[in-house]
């Protein structure tokens, strides 16, 4: 049945790599530094693993020896391959999602497995001739940085490259025609009563990339909407719904207006339109 194969568990085998460097990020998070263990324990067939790079955005799951699985969202910069493996260099870089605490989850040395790419990451191909918005707060900025990385490799696809990082402003074009002058402009939301950073940008061609504390995110997100911008040209990073990573527990499905939605199938990078009737 297509429901069935929609919500089927992952059973992918994990690669074995070691944590070689940590430090921590928010409360709960941490960054792991992995290199590959040496030791390939296969995959299953039930994956199909893809070519190339993965896209950023998508999620990983880390097996620890105690049993745990750990979300996790790939910040390298350096490429990491669909099949768990790493192109150029032998290190990458993670995200754990809500580590366990305690000074035994996720030691240097421990050994780990990486299983993934699972999810749906930054649509790119979206924002192609048109502009391109990266909106990033401190908990998200870790999430964006491949895709400034891939972005200003690839500038020419783009009109332009916005960015707002933690009320910071910066913008990056490549020569050509002359573009059109934006026409729309917001303030995106943070915490407290202080708000700066403008950006300004044309709603019709604009596509938004939204990544930080969702309540936040999703503030900033209508904030587009009133400027004019479609909803379903705005993507929103919805890490922080991830449960147990591996579409057992079913605590991540949302209701939309389209049915229901998993993050940890649908997204992690989800539209606005999709999660525009929440409230946090």
């Amino acid at each position: 049945m297509p429901g069935k194969e929609r919500y089927r568990i992952w059973t992918t085998a994990p690669r074995p790599y070691r944590i070689v460097d940590r430090y921590a990020e928010l409360p709960g998070e941490m960054t792991l530094v992995l290199a590959p263990d040496g030791r390939d324990t296969g995959r299953a067939a039930t994956e199909p693993q893809e070519a190339g790079a993965a896209a950023p955005g998508r999620f990983w799951v880390l097996h620890t020896e105690s049993g745990m699985r750990i979300p996790a969202a790939d910040v390298s910069t350096r490429p990491l391959l669909s099949d768990g493996q790493v192109g150029e260099s032998s290190l990458v870089e993670l995200r754990a999602l809500r580590v366990p605490c305690g000074p035994n989850a996720c030691r240097i040395g421990d050994r780990v497995g990486l299983a993934g790419p699972r999810g749906n990451g930054w649509n790119l191909g979206r924002a192609a001739g048109g502009e391109l918005l990266l909106l990033g707060w401190d908990s998200g900025l870790s999430l964006l940085r491949p895709v400034v990385e891939r972005a200003l490799a690839d500038s020419a696809r783009y009109r332009s490259l916005r960015v707002w990082a933690a009320g910071a402003v910066w913008s990056a074009a490549p020569e050509g025609p002359r573009r059109p002058v934006p026409s729309g402009s917001i303030t995106p939301v943070v915490d407290g009563s202080h708000s700066s950073g403008e950006l300004v940008f044309d709603p019709e061609s604009a596509v938004a990339l939204l990544a930080g504390p969702l309540r936040l995110a999703l503030a900033t997100a209508r904030r587009l909407r009133g400027q004019g911008m479609e909803a379903a040209r705005i993507q929103v990073a919805a890490h922080e719904l991830i449960q147990c990573g591996s579409g057992r527990c079913g605590r991540c499905l949302l209701e939309t207006p389209e049915g229901p939605v998993r993050v940890c199938r649908e997204g992690p990078v989800l539209r606005y339109d999709q999660l525009a009737a929440m409230s946090l």
